[in-house]
């Protein structure tokens, strides 16, 4: 039985709003869009045609020097109904005329390009005689044809019969006519600007856009609605900067009405809702201008370019009140309260704008003759702010109170923890690890960001290789045994090891974790924070984890044989181990836990892989610039993955992009080393071989090392030369 038409169209429908919402998403997440970006703006545009007027027929054309080119072409399933042959002309006809052009001038299309007016001919109306004449395979009985026009016309829409079913006998009318020159008009703006990167976009074209493709309410004036002032208090800037989202409205108390300038990133919107725990009920779109405005009208601190807060404000204030060697110490009780010292601001400045900037440490460094502080951001440090160094005592003796240690104490290291919420009102819920130690010229502040809002990241998305990313899933599953991760600090081994829990992490599943701190909060795993002044240490929770039924054991760092020991126990007796280590490498791994007494026979008994990880800066997407390698780079890459290098790769643009802040890279990815047990492996660490000898080993058995997949990864396109080989040097052994 054949379904009604009414199906059909709905079902055509439903896949073209799936479409333009993919393809929309595409478009506005980026800053400066590009040439290629065109097809998917006219295929947007189309869908949008079509779905509004229910159009029979649509074809879209652009402008190419003195030709009119055909760009899309839509026929629509009721043309042809169920007769196959019909629909295979109709299919012949539309790669005919993708391929032709049309001299300007030609035709009734020809006529609204020259005029920049619209035609409307119906076979009712004075002009029915010129429907006769067009070939188009069928009875044409309306048409519409609108100018895409800015300060010039680049093109036109052409619609032919409205589909019988919607009622109208196949004719268009002056409502659908002044539809087709609204869509007409923001796709024309958006087109030009990817045609001519000459021809600007404001904020508000861009955002009248977003609005139409997405069918929501646009906002372009703050006096167009009423701002609830308590509910974006208690929301914050941090979390209104960060993820772009401004509530201006409850509609429950766990429901707001949010203002956006892509209501389509849903990524965003998941985000702000874990943070605040309110649920976006409804989303209005608005200019990134006006929520900009709007963020700085309500929250006195300024922005960067990159995001982050503009602190100088504050630390013109402390240069004003810490000029002067009489003020260089601050008494405790001054540093108690917010409000009696700018010093306590500064510090919170800090934490906010290092948390928005996405930054993962902050450092507080006591200089010569001032006080620097430097963000670590997508793994390098960057200058923020200098402040002078009358300023540094009190500085460090905030935060030093913030994490209860020993103010009076300034010649040894001290170790503490500051839970950041207790001294913001904002949404920022984040624990700092906080590490201070003495300098040549006073104490030194380093704090590790944890972002307790932050979830794991599935491992797929680590970027493993196809091939590692199969054998580290066989590892994983595997009922007993070790697995080890070593790297660097901040090499990314614990966000693997989180990502690992929790593909694995079942109802029927005891997984048990001991970390010092705990990065991150995961539901329905067993977590224990290690506190070593009162002696709770890895070796210890290893023990007491082994008296508690688990099938899974996390132990946040092997530093001792104690724990080497244990740890090694509880994988050769029916559970899964999974921890860390700070070696360079995978095969360097077996000499360091030798080193920590551990017999060989042991570890090769308990061994199932060790992986060793790095983690390179991925190259901006948008303005990543391609080239041919020559030489020693093509030397390099073509000997790592084994075979001639087929096609271009990229470097990064110096200039950068406003997309990643003018630094030409934006984010990071990893790069891993996974060493799997094998008979070879097993025989060559009983025998006390030496590593480079294991590395051949597994080398022979399957393993890539970190500089194969950091050739990879610049094969792919995800990073560059440059940064490849300022992480990890060609293998010597290859």
């Amino acid at each position: 039985m054949s379904k009604p038409l009414s199906f059909l169209i709905m079902a055509t429908l439903t896949v073209a709003n799936t479409l333009r919402r993919s393809l929309l998403i595409k478009i506005i997440s980026k800053p400066t869009p590009s040439r290629d970006d065109v097809a998917s703006v006219i295929e947007l545009t189309a869908s949008k045609v079509v779905e509004a007027l229910q159009a029979q027929s649509m074809t879209l054309y652009l402008v190419e020097g003195n030709d009119i080119a055909f760009k899309q072409i839509y026929y629509s399933p009721t043309l042809w109904g169920k007769d196959p042959a019909k629909e295979k002309k109709f299919r012949e006809t539309s790669e005919k005329l993708l391929a032709m052009k049309l001299p300007l001038g030609t035709g009734n299309v020809g006529k609204v390009i020259a005029t920049g007016e619209p035609l409307f001919f119906s076979k009712t109306g004075s002009d029915a005689e010129s429907l006769k004449n067009m070939s188009t395979g069928f009875e044409v009985l309306s048409m519409l044809t609108v100018p895409l026009k800015t300060d010039v016309v680049i093109g036109a829409i052409q619609v032919l019969n409205k589909e019988l079913g919607a009622g109208t006998d196949g004719l268009f009318t002056e409502r659908d006519l002044e539809l087709l020159k609204e869509v007409a008009e923001y796709s024309a703006t958006l087109l030009h600007r990817m045609l001519d990167p000459k021809f600007q976009i404001g904020a508000d074209d861009t955002a009248r856009f977003v609005a139409k493709l997405t069918d929501q309410p646009l906002i372009t004036k703050a006096e167009e609605i009423e701002i609830d002032e308590k509910l974006v208090e208690v929301v914050g800037d941090a979390v209104i900067r960060r993820e772009g989202v401004f509530p201006y409205k409850r509609l429950s108390p766990s429901s707001v009405v949010a203002l956006m300038a892509n209501p389509l990133d849903y990524t965003k919107r998941e985000a702000f809702q874990r943070a605040t725990e309110l649920t976006i009920e409804e989303v209005h779109v608005a200019p990134a201008s006006l929520i900009e405005s709007l963020t700085k009208k309500y929250f006195r601190t300024e922005t960067h370019p990159d995001g982050g807060i503009d602190i100088s404000r504050v630390a013109d204030v402390v240069n004003d009140a810490y000029t002067g060697d009489a003020l260089s110490e601050v008494a405790a009780s001054d540093l108690e309260n917010e409000e009696s010292a700018p010093i306590i601001q500064l510090a919170n400045r800090i934490i906010e704008d290092a948390y928005i900037c996405g930054a993962s440490d902050i450092h507080i460094e006591p200089q010569e003759k001032d006080l620097m502080v430097r963000y670590r951001i997508d793994g390098l440090c960057q200058e923020k702010l200098r402040l002078p160094k009358t300023a540094a005592n009190a500085l460090v003796t905030r935060l030093k109170i913030m994490c209860n240690l020993d103010i009076a104490e300034r010649r040894l290291p001290q170790d503490g923890r500051i839970v950041f919420k207790k001294f913001t009102k904002k949404n920022i819920d984040v624990d700092l690890r906080v590490a201070t130690g003495p300098m040549n010229f006073g104490e030194k502040v380093v704090m590790r960001i944890l972002d307790k809002q932050k979830s794991t990241l599935p491992l797929p998305a680590l970027g493993f290789s196809e091939e590692n990313l199969a054998r580290y899933r066989e590892c994983i599953r595997q009922p007993y045994g070790m697995i080890l991760h070593c790297g660097p600090t901040g090499s990314g081994k614990s966000m693997t090891l989180y990502s690992a829990l929790s593909e694995i992490n079942t109802p029927d599943m005891n997984i048990q974790t001991a970390e010092d701190p705990i990065e991150y909060t995961l539901p329905g795993i067993n977590q224990m924070q290690m506190n070593r002044q009162i002696g709770l240490t890895f070796a210890r929770a290893l023990r007491c984890y082994l008296r508690m039924d688990p099938d899974v054991i996390l132990v946040g760092e092997i530093r001792d044989q104690e724990t080497a020991e244990i740890a090694i126990e509880a994988a050769l007796t029916g559970h899964l181990l999974v921890s860390t280590l700070h070696t360079n490498d995978a095969p360097s791994t077996i000499a360091r836990i030798a080193e920590m007494g551990v017999e060989p026979f042991n570890v090769s008994a308990s061994l199932v892989a060790v992986c060793a990880q790095r983690l390179l800066r991925r190259v901006c997407k948008n303005c990543k610039q391609s080239y041919v390698p020559e030489g020693r780079e093509k030397g390099i890459i073509e000997k790592a993955l084994g075979g001639p290098l087929d096609g271009p790769i990229f470097r990064a643009n110096p200039q950068g992009c406003p997309q990643c802040g003018g630094n030409g890279y934006k984010g990071r990815v990893g790069i891993h080393e996974l060493m799997t047990n094998s008979e070879e492996l097993t025989a060559g660490i009983n025998k006390g071989i030496e590593t480079a000898e294991l590395k051949r080993i597994a080398m022979r058995t399957g393993m890539k090392t970190l500089h194969q997949d950091s050739m990879l990864k610049v094969k792919q396109g995800v990073t560059t030369m440059e940064e490849a080989l300022a992480n990890v040097p060609p293998d010597l052994i290859l």
